[in-house]
């Protein structure tokens, strides 16, 4: 449990900067960047988790050849630097080169040996452990949110940057010391180990990871935007995304727990279809925030379930070994999907 619980911190800090983006994204659509259009900003939040995710094909080949810990110390000074740079940019493609792709490159080196851990070190409850430590990007949202949007309001941008980039260095550094292997890595002499692309059942994974990606963002990093339509302030925004996370953070271990109860496979695809329903008419016909409000509270419940099984469902049909480099793969198609839907999105 200790370092399924020093994941669940590390998840924060990952995805805290992802899940919490919308709070800039309003920040910068509306204030700093207003000439800017929507689809050129995107690129920030949105090479932020395509890289996080793409990258995971070399850095988690990386963890399960060099080590968990010494992969996640690169990630967190990666994206420490990242913040650091970020405060001292003036121009969007300054941004997309600091707050977007060097942390979503740090985030890679920090995710790859996070996501793989809790299914090494647990069967019977594989599911729950995996939803308590994906929960803490949830988490990380919630708190991030808030933080991000105080720190914005009191101190200015810069200074919430700088302050999130000492924080992440402080306690992810602390956490990557509980990185512990349970199975360790077979010696091979390449990188990648492709064996497992040889196989339908990895195919049928990326080709769910890669559709759900393509949509899942959608709401985080608009949802704030159509409150501002809807005649709210700009701490509506930041509010909905408070709502979306702490449900998501429910959600999350929920769904590992009903999923070793009901099936992994059968917990997801019962998810993905609840979350189309909630989606498009709640959103789409939104008169009033009160109708925003629901939907964050049930998309935060429902949609995010696909983080904390995919890994439980790629720990059930390979081995445990090269759990990190099979997941990496897997992501790739993942961050394939976030810039497609991502950039289309925005356009719209």
């Amino acid at each position: 449990w200790i370092p399924t619980l020093a994941v669940m911190v590390n998840n924060m800090f990952i995805f805290g900067a992802s899940n919490s983006y919308g709070v800039f994204s309003t920040y910068y659509l509306n204030i700093k960047f207003p000439n800017t259009s929507a689809s050129t900003l995107a690129w920030i939040g949105t090479l932020i988790t395509t890289l996080m995710l793409g990258c995971t094909i070399l850095t988690g080949a990386l963890a399960d050849k060099r080590g968990y810990r010494l992969t996640a110390y690169i990630g967190t000074v990666l994206c420490t630097t990242a913040y650091i740079l970020a405060s001292f940019c003036e121009n969007v493609w300054q941004l997309i080169l600091t707050q977007g792709v060097l942390f979503g490159i740090g985030a890679s080196f920090l995710f790859a040996p996070s996501i793989s851990i809790a299914p090494q070190w647990f069967n019977k409850y594989r599911g729950l452990a995996s939803g308590i430590a994906v929960s803490g990007s949830s988490i990380g949202g919630l708190w991030f949110t808030a933080a991000t949007q105080a720190m914005i309001d009191n101190l200015g941008p810069k200074w919430a940057l700088r302050i999130l980039g000492i924080l992440t260095f402080v306690i992810t550094g602390i956490m990557n010391l509980f990185y512990f292997r349970r199975v360790p890595a077979k010696p091979r002499n390449t990188l990648l180990d492709l064996r497992a692309a040889k196989s339908l059942t990895f195919w049928l994974i990326t080709l769910e990871s890669f559709a759900v990606y393509t949509g899942y963002w959608a709401v985080t990093f608009y949802i704030g935007t159509t409150a501002r339509q809807l005649n709210g302030t700009y701490h509506d925004g930041s509010n909905l995304l408070i709502v979306l996370n702490a449900g998501s953070a429910i959600g999350r271990v929920a769904a590992g727990f009903i999923a070793d109860k009901l099936g992994s496979i059968n917990m997801l695809c019962l998810s993905l279809l609840l979350t189309v329903v909630i989606e498009m008419p709640l959103w789409m016909t939104a008169q009033s925030l009160a109708p925003l409000y629901v939907l964050c509270v049930l998309y935060g419940l429902i949609s995010p379930t696909f983080i904390s099984l995919n890994p439980v469902i790629v720990a059930t049909y390979f081995d445990t070994d090269t759990l990190a480099s099979v997941m990496g793969m897997t992501n790739l198609f993942s961050g394939i999907g976030i810039l497609a839907g991502n950039l289309s999105q925005g356009a719209i």
